[in-house]
């Protein structure tokens, strides 16, 4: 807890995303509590009638919008573009009390810092929030289709929410999560360390060994949890902001698990 406070210090200082020139169809989406849940839609290259999706979810004090920009911290434009050459139809929303969904008398690097005080409930329900309206858009996507793959990416706070997502959603059949942060198992509902054992989709976790905010022991922990039969485990020389050269190590993920559709299926037996 004491890191939440540095984090979104650090993410705060990043660039502003810039704008997509993917074609975009919109997706009315409302949370369980009736918030409406902001959601970008990006076609894929191609007119495949039922393609794969992808869900982007983004970091602490960022936007859905980090997505479509090459900049750092997250360079997610980059994924982005891959994913939708490779055919997938793309899915971007925002966290609660993020972009869209700002709340001025409630700002995540405030929620940040009372749950560094002691006070992490406005945190933890920030947190919870996020993964019930990631699930929200996952149901109304999956609702009248079956897609061939089902990729849920998050970076930082987006690959927290990625992991919780994944422990309760079983049609999600592929996880990328860049440096989720270590969450102290008190805060039960939100810690990925206390959902992971759920997690068997083939995933690809991408950490740092110099990562103030996921210790080296912390992210091992987490991912030798999980009981997926297809895991990969990559660790970069940084901090918690990835070298650019993150992408490729998760577009080469990608090309392989092309290569073997039928492993997401074996790997929930």
């Amino acid at each position: 807890m004491t890191r939440l406070l540095s984090l979104c210090l650090l993410l705060l200082s990043a660039s502003v995303a810039r704008a997509s020139a993917a074609p975009e169809v919109s997706l009315d989406v409302r949370g369980a509590d009736g918030e409406r849940i902001p959601t970008r839609v990006l076609e894929p290259e191609g007119a495949a009638k039922n393609p794969p999706v992808a869900v982007l979810l983004h970091g602490l004090t960022r936007r859905k919008e980090d997505w479509l920009s090459e900049e750092g911290p997250t360079h997610g434009g980059v994924l982005k573009d891959a994913l939708l050459r490779a055919g997938y139809r793309v899915y971007l929303l925002d966290a609660r009390r993020h972009g869209e969904r700002s709340t001025p008398d409630a700002k995540p690097g405030a929620l940040a810092k009372l749950a560094h005080k002691g006070e992490p409930a406005g945190y933890i329900a920030m947190i919870a929030d996020t993964v019930r309206d990631a699930h929200a858009v996952l149901n109304a996507v999956l609702e009248k289709r079956k897609p061939p793959r089902v990729l849920v990416a998050g970076y930082s706070m987006g690959g927290q929410v990625g992991i919780l997502l994944a422990a309760r959603e079983p049609r999600v059949t592929h996880l990328v999560t860049m440096v989720p942060p270590h969450i102290d198992p008190s805060m039960e509902e939100i810690a990925p360390a206390k959902h992971v054992a759920k997690v068997q989709q083939e995933w690809l976790l991408l950490t740092a060994n110099q990562d103030d905010f996921s210790p080296v022991a912390d992210s091992r922990a987490l991912f030798e949890a999980s009981p997926s039969r297809f895991k990969t485990h990559k660790t970069f020389e940084s901090g918690h902001v990835l070298p650019r050269e993150y992408l490729d190590e998760v577009r080469r993920w990608l090309k392989e698990e092309r290569k073997a559709p039928a492993r997401a299926a074996e790997s929930k037996r």
